[in-house]
């Protein structure tokens, strides 16, 4: 006890008469990943990763495209990624769990939820969980709201699962002592 109070005491006496201690900044919190993201892929396991690219469409009665919308996640294998569409009378969140397959291609769980509104019935909800064999880059068909008759989706999902490749880096522009000369045009 004696040693604690006499290093307390040295402590104070080498401050200056009025003089606070300086009190440390906290560090800088390091800003996660963001689910999905490259960056959310360790460096090391970017060999095994994996592109989730989803485009998703609604058709107009007339088959036009009244909207549509592209994204793109990462993963590896055995890790789920999610995507989520949101509009005013739909929702739709779509989880995808893909492992690599024995025949060289992948297997994936693939959960779905909607919720919608039905005129006055007021929301509705779906649910689907299914498991997929499908071979790297081909495309899966996902109706959410279902079709008709005639086949047609007033919502329709495509999914394609494939390799990530790095984008391989654009070649420097040429200089203009390298640029080749035209030749006159005949």
């Amino acid at each position: 006890m004696r040693r604690l109070l006499a290093f307390a005491l040295a402590s104070v006496a080498l401050a200056a008469p009025g003089a606070q201690a300086p009190t440390p900044s906290p560090a800088p919190a390091e800003a996660k990943p963001v689910a999905g993201s490259l960056e959310s892929i360790p460096p090391a396991l970017l060999d095994q990763a994996l592109s989730v690219s989803v485009h998703a469409s609604v058709a107009r009665p007339a088959g036009e495209v009244a909207w549509e919308a592209d994204e793109v996640k990462y993963t590896i294998p055995g890790t789920s990624v999610s995507v989520r569409m949101v509009g005013s009378d739909v929702a739709v969140i779509i989880t995808l769990t893909p492992y690599r397959s024995n025949d060289g291609g992948l297997v994936l769980i693939a959960q779905g939820q909607v919720w919608y509104k039905d005129g006055t019935a007021g929301v509705s909800y779906r649910t689907t969980l299914d498991t997929i064999n499908v071979a790297f880059g081909e495309p899966i068909l996902f109706y959410p709201l279902g079709v008709d008759a005639e086949g047609a989706a007033p919502l329709s999902i495509a999914i394609v699962v494939d390799r990530y490749t790095p984008a391989q880096p654009e070649p420097p522009a040429p200089t203009a002592a390298e640029a080749p000369t035209a030749a006159p045009s005949p």
